[in-house]
């Protein structure tokens, strides 16, 4: 088997093909359209409701790509749809306009992009923190994608910014890890037109370099300060530019779908919940100060969602996926009997 996962045709083909099952599943089942405030065409033409057309990285880019294709392409590709009984079946599994084909096209391509991004980071921020047998990293990779469609649930809405999301929050931490300033600030920059949760990246770095020497204190502010007010000005920018969408500018769900937490749960999710927190806090002073300073992000994920979301919906805790895996992989080395050796940052 190590061999097997040592093999880097083989190891790519995997994380393709499984790549695309998850791309399948994620538009599939709950559908990008199954929520009316944020429907997909709205989303990518800027009419969606707040806060949801906030998030607009990929509709955006799906619009201006759509727009350089040429509008012989847009009909054919239509014509050809809706001309077949299957495809227009198939559209309708999926929820999906044949007027739109070409953008629902684009955004796929676009999400499946970002999905291979996020498994590149993945493998970047593994090897800042851990040095361990190829096999082993490639085999983690792998768990990870195959863990993002436990978190699809039919009660609820996947969203063209997830994949997005899952891949810049992940490079940021990446260059965090790196002390890469330059370019931290300019995903940090893009990441903002994403969704408004990469503010997370802030409070990381907060906590990492709040006492140690590796920064001076001068900069460590004036980071600070910087990300405060590119998220700010941002924040401002997009309020502005859909000030007459409808909606707010967030959306309060304290007494929503949250009481239903009070009707219990069941053994199998006990259970697995047991096990993931035992799995990320057994070891922890062994364990990388990295992931142990990242994993405060999950306190203000609960509490926003508990009053901005719902709390029961997995999809808000994506960016504390990376580091949770990354936290588990230590125990699963362990088990396994794995060398799994910590690298030390140096002052730079």
């Amino acid at each position: 088997m190590k061999k097997f996962f040592e093999t880097k045709i083989i190891y790519r083909s995997i994380i393709a093909l499984v790549s695309v099952y998850v791309l399948i599943a994620f538009v599939k089942l709950p559908p990008i359209n199954g929520d009316e405030q944020s429907m997909f065409s709205e989303m990518v033409y800027g009419t969606a409701w707040k806060p949801f057309v906030y998030r607009t990285l990929l509709p955006t880019s799906v619009r201006i790509i759509s727009e350089v294709i040429p509008e012989s392409i847009h009909e054919t590709l239509t014509t050809k749809v809706e001309s077949s009984s299957f495809l227009m079946l198939a559209l309708e599994k999926l929820v999906w306009e044949s007027e739109f084909i070409t953008e629902y096209l684009v955004a796929m391509v676009l999400m499946y992009l970002s999905l291979l991004g996020f498994v590149y980071a993945f493998r970047k921020l593994f090897d800042e923190i851990y040095t361990s047998p190829l096999w082993f990293k490639n085999v983690i990779s792998v768990i990870l994608l195959f863990a993002i469609p436990a978190m699809f649930q039919p009660n609820y809405s996947n969203y063209v910014y997830d994949f997005p999301a899952l891949f810049l929050f992940t490079l940021g931490l990446v260059l965090i890890r790196q002390r890469n300033w330059n370019y931290f600030l300019i995903l940090f920059f893009i990441a903002c037109f994403n969704k408004e949760t990469i503010i997370l990246l802030t409070l990381i770095f907060a906590i990492h370099f709040y006492k140690g020497n590796e920064l001076s204190k001068k900069l460590y502010y004036q980071l600070i300060v910087i990300q405060l007010i590119l998220f700010g000005a941002i924040k401002i920018l997009l309020h502005f530019l859909f000030i007459n969408n409808p909606g707010g500018f967030v959306e309060f769900h304290l007494i929503d779908r949250n009481y239903l937490l009070f009707n219990g749960y069941s053994l199998a999710t006990f259970v697995v919940l047991l096990i993931i927190i035992l799995s990320i806090f057994s070891n922890w002073k062994e364990k990388p100060k990295f992931f142990k300073d990242s994993m405060w992000i999950a306190i203000p994920l609960l509490i926003l969602t508990l009053f901005l979301g719902f709390f029961d919906e997995l999809r808000d805790y994506y960016e504390v996926l990376p580091v949770v895996v990354l936290l588990i992989s230590f125990n699963i080395a362990k088990i396994l009997g794995v060398e799994l050796g910590q690298k030390v940052t140096t002052e730079k």
